[in-house]
């Protein structure tokens, strides 16, 4: 049983049923998996003021208690839950290490409010996560919903954004499963953009876009997603064509049909310190008003592993 698969939650510090953990529960009561609260903290006033006689590992070991509370009430629902206090800095090292070791199945997190512009914002913890965590990221919005209903992938057949053809497999993969766990239904989209206009005053007056060559490209666009859906045993019914600013379309779309869940991929570009999603990702997050499933190619554990060991972090 130790070795069972586990979906692990970022807890926020009020150990409350938020979005989040309540989308892991339920998910965690489809798929069976063991349910993992993760709690990381750090508060520097409390670091500082144990050098002044306060009592921190008290403070530290009130809060464990707390938390293995919290997860006593889940475990009298009938769920296997483990629950696991991080105390230190730098946090995102801290998170990231504890997904390298326990390899959950999926790692689920909170997106918080801003309270002056009365909206979820990704916080620069929540984004940093989206370019770093080696397992499968949800980030989760408060919605009625519990468990996804509708959700899209977004996928790119020809690979154009960078993002290394075997990922769109892995995407659609997670969107099956999901599907069949959740009794859900995933709309795939891929967005063919217009060849970049001139920018150039000059030029542009004397330009005129080769309508045949658009269509020639959007065909092909058209061929790579049905061939990526039927190789993935997705009906061609599912997969839709968009056309424009991806970041925009994508977040259209998912708003006109009401998706719950848009699964997408992120890619390592270069360098720990250097991490990026991609333009496409990076664009498409500020317009969504819904859940963020995030996944990362092959090979991007050992690579996080590598570069963390690298940089000999120091946590205190």
């Amino acid at each position: 049983m130790a070795n069972r698969s586990c979906i692990m939650v970022i807890l926020d510090r009020g150990l409350h049923n938020s979005p989040a953990l309540l989308r892991a529960t339920a998910l965690a009561r489809k798929s069976g998996d063991r349910l993992l609260l993760a709690l990381f903290e750090y508060d520097p006033a409390l670091a500082r003021a144990a050098a002044r006689d306060f009592d921190l590992d008290a403070y530290l070991q009130g809060r464990r208690s707390k938390l293995e509370e919290f997860a006593g009430n889940l475990s009298r629902e009938g769920l296997q839950v483990d629950a696991r206090y991080f105390w230190g800095r730098p946090l995102l090292a801290r998170i990231l290490l504890a997904v390298l070791a326990e390899k959950p199945q999926m790692v689920f997190k909170d997106v918080r409010g801003e309270p002056a512009l009365r909206r979820l914002l990704f916080t620069t913890l929540d984004l940093d996560l989206l370019r770093q965590c080696p397992e499968p990221l949800m980030l989760v919005r408060a919605s009625p919903g519990v468990l996804p209903r509708h959700m899209l992938a977004a996928v790119d057949p020809l690979d154009e954004h960078d993002r290394p053809h075997e990922l769109n497999t892995r995407i659609l993969d997670m969107a099956k499963r999901l599907c069949m766990q959740c009794d859900a239904q995933v709309d795939v989209v891929h967005v063919f953009e217009y060849m970049p206009f001139p920018v150039d005053p000059e030029v542009l007056s004397g330009w005129t876009p080769d309508v045949s060559l658009i269509q020639k490209l959007r065909d092909l666009h058209t061929s790579a997603l049905q061939t990526l859906c039927e190789q993935s045993g997705i009906p061609s019914t599912q997969a839709h064509m968009l056309e424009g600013e991806p970041g925009r379309a994508i977040a259209e779309y998912a708003a006109a049909r009401h998706c719950d869940t848009v699964i997408m991929g992120t890619v390592q570009r270069s360098g720990f310190e250097r991490l990026a999603m991609g333009s496409v990702a990076e664009r498409l997050l500020d317009q969504l008003d819904c859940d963020v499933l995030a996944l990362k190619p092959d090979g991007f554990r050992e690579r996080l592993q590598a570069d963390l060991e690298k940089s000999r972090l120091e946590l205190n």
